[in-house]
């Protein structure tokens, strides 16, 4: 992305200089695409932080008059591994009554709805992997533009978990019936 003036908003959001980096980064090239780079080392995954950074980052390109689209990506030729798997024994340490308000994917919703809201187009640059939540944000997006090296799929219906941020009905959008119903009911990978 030569040429292009960051505009970040990185690291905000950390409470200690030793918390590890979880978050998104944005710029504007001169073009006027928006860049928004989900960048949490090794797999891009969506952690409570990642997903507060972007809930912070997209509106900012959202609302720049000098940004026409938007484009969304992973960092490290990776692009997005789903919902961080460390997150959940605080998520289930915390109870059922923790979520009698909102459910615990909440926060991934709300950015889904966002996302695919956007009055500006919003591509997907799957450069890598697209796995689980991460699948899903890409189903956001109004179009998808994947590297031939890249594959798709819902994992965690392989440890009985269904996915949780909308993918049983966008998969549908974009994949036939014969192809979107192995990946939900097995977990099938699709290059």
């Amino acid at each position: 992305l030569q040429g292009a003036r960051p505009s970040l908003n990185r690291n905000s959001h950390l409470s200690s200089p030793f918390e590890v980096a979880m978050t998104t980064k944005i710029e504007v090239r001169p073009d006027g695409v928006g860049v928004l780079t989900l960048d949490n080392k090794p797999v891009n995954s969506l952690s409570e932080s990642l997903l507060k950074s972007l809930s912070e980052n997209f509106p900012k390109l959202v609302n720049d008059p000098n940004v026409k689209a938007i484009v969304m990506t992973g960092a490290g030729g990776f692009f997005c591994g789903g919902f961080e798997i460390s997150e959940f024994p605080k998520m289930i340490g915390a109870g059922p009554d923790a979520y009698k308000e909102k459910h615990a994917v909440q926060g991934l919703h709300d950015i889904i709805n966002m996302v695919d809201a956007s009055p500006k187009t919003v591509v997907a640059a799957v450069n890598g992997m697209a796995l689980g939540g991460g699948l899903e944000m890409s189903l956001a997006c109004h179009y998808r533009v994947i590297v031939p090296k890249a594959a798709v799929a819902f994992p965690e219906v392989q440890l009985g978990l269904l996915p949780g941020g909308e993918g049983t009905q966008r998969i549908f959008r974009v994949a036939q019936l014969e192809v979107g119903l192995p990946m939900l009911l097995t977990g099938m990978q699709v290059k």
